[in-house]
């Protein structure tokens, strides 16, 4: 069997590239850094089902550097200069960790309500900071309560349907919530909610989407 790249920052700015997403030197050492730790802690708790570095990237980490360029790209109702991310049930911090180092608009806050996981997403920013994103231990429930986002981020946190109840009231105007899922999401005239975007795109030798929806607004008589 062929032996597989180190896990380098030279490495890693290669395979990126050739993936399509340019990394300058320090993106490229933070992403390094961030799957050393993340394989580490996987043998130890089974943060991700990938068991080597080079798969986390395929199938995971494009993910991120694809919603990056979703966010960007002008699919989506315009979000503030600086605006205010949640990412609910982050866990190993896909997509927010890898997200934030090629994104780095305004704040993020990465949910988990499990600790180790928690420990895990605060060791990585400790050894390789990202500015202005943040982790907060605890249900999500208790984190949103009296505040609002102007962008959510979901990647299987629960179903779609059940996650737009959840954060029903808790985004700002004109804010939005983004879907990471592997079938396309169809509108449902029952829902309080529209479906401004859908983005189709191959990461991993797999078809994944981007949905984006939008809480209608009541207007009063």
């Amino acid at each position: 069997m062929a032996k597989r790249e180190e896990c380098s920052p030279a490495v890693i700015r290669t395979l990126c590239e050739k993936a399509g997403f340019s990394l300058d030197p320090e993106q490229a050492s933070q992403l390094a850094g961030y799957l050393e730790l993340l394989m580490r802690w996987n043998r130890m708790m089974n943060l991700v089902g990938a068991r080597h570095w080079r798969d986390a990237l395929d199938e995971l980490i494009m993910d991120s550097f694809h919603l990056a360029a979703f966010l960007d790209g002008g699919y989506l109702p315009a979000l503030p200069a600086e605006p205010v991310t949640w990412d609910l049930g982050s866990g190993a911090g896909l997509p927010g960790i890898p997200l934030r180092m090629v994104w780095p608009k305004g704040s993020y806050w990465l949910v988990e309500s499990r600790e180790k996981r928690t420990i895990f997403l605060s060791t990585v920013l400790a050894r390789h900071p990202l500015g202005n994103t943040h982790v907060f231990r605890g249900r999500a429930e208790e984190f949103m309560k009296g505040k609002k986002a102007d962008l959510i981020v979901s990647r299987a946190f629960m179903p779609w349907k059940e996650m737009l109840a959840f954060v029903q009231g808790h985004l700002t105007e004109g804010g939005c919530i983004v879907f990471l899922t592997r079938e396309e999401l169809k509108p449902d005239p029952s829902l309080p909610w529209t479906l401004t975007a859908t983005l189709r795109y191959t990461a991993g030798n797999c078809t994944r989407y981007f949905c984006a929806f939008t809480e209608q607004t009541v207007r009063e008589v």
